[in-house]
């Protein structure tokens, strides 16, 4: 067994547990915590036009210009406007910062809502759809390196953006700062301790570590990290925030990028998922101590 590169969370050391062609995902010997060593990615803009409109094309077919008319129908819009209702009762209005804004239609919904919003994305595509199509106020790079202002911020949302942190305890350290006293953060983030993430998990192990399709699956070149609730729970603590409410939650269907087969095996899946309390997001709400 190799040993590799220091944990994130605990900075035990690690070893590699997939080898797949184009990056390693390694697991760290004494927590646990599964993440990629960016190193063993080739060097390339992961997101470009290309993530938004080919390989995440499902993920974001809703987030268009026109998003407004797909609300009816899209259960991801929903639940935009769920969590914001959901906001919405702990700050009523306030400064809100999305981190990993994309096109920007969260943020728009919010301003809708009469919040004073501001978007964060590493993508400059996506900054550029947000900024014509809504006319947001959104900046493009990595939130540490941007020098925003000390307690500048109420809320800060970060949906599906932690686990692509080249370092969440930077990023955590980051919004804690940003954010003013008795701010929130809200965070949805995939959960490694799911069915899906298990049956993963085990066939691989079950092939002698030869079978790698599913455990690919559930591991994608553009997350870096891949929580438990409980390595949540640490990194949360560890960066000065206490969880005041959390659910578990699934993708929905029509986001999946995947081909018929697998969408009906997870449809299935979702039905014991969710009696068994082991689907494969997080969603959470915590406050700045």
């Amino acid at each position: 067994m190799d040993i590799m590169k220091s944990c994130n969370l605990c900075r035990g050391k690690s070893y590699v547990y997939a080898n797949f062609e184009d990056y390693k995902l390694l697991k760290c010997i004494g927590c646990g915590l599964l993440f990629t060593d960016q190193d063993s990615i080739i060097k390339k803009d992961l997101y470009s036009i290309d993530y938004f409109k080919s390989i995440h094309a499902n993920f974001f077919a809703d987030c268009g210009r026109d998003y407004k008319n797909c609300i009816n129908k899209s259960k991801k819009l929903q639940n935009f406007l769920r969590v914001l209702n959901r906001i919405k009762k702990i700050k009523k209005n306030g400064i809100l910062l999305d981190v990993g804004s994309a096109t920007g239609v969260f943020l728009d919904m919010a301003k809708k809502n009469g919040f004073n919003v501001k978007g964060v994305d590493v993508s400059s595509y996506a900054c550029k759809c947000a900024k014509n199509w809504f006319n947001l106020n959104v900046e493009c790079g990595k939130l540490e390196d941007l020098n925003l202002k000390d307690n500048s911020f109420d809320i800060i949302t970060m949906w599906d953006l932690i686990e692509h942190a080249p370092d969440p305890k930077q990023l955590l350290a980051e919004v804690n700062r940003l954010l003013k006293k008795d701010g929130i953060i809200f965070i949805l983030t995939v959960n490694d301790n799911s069915l899906m993430g298990w049956l993963a998990d085990f066939s691989y192990k079950l092939s002698f570590k030869r079978f790698k399709r599913f455990i690919k699956l559930i591991h994608p070149i553009h997350h870096n990290y891949h929580f438990k609730l409980k390595y949540i729970n640490r990194y949360l603590e560890d960066g000065g925030f206490k969880i005041i409410w959390k659910e578990k939650s699934e993708m929905p269907l029509e986001n999946i990028e995947q081909d018929k087969i697998i969408k009906f095996f997870a449809r299935f899946l979702y039905l014991f998922s969710n009696i068994l309390n082991l689907q494969h997001e997080i969603r959470l709400i915590a406050r700045k101590k």
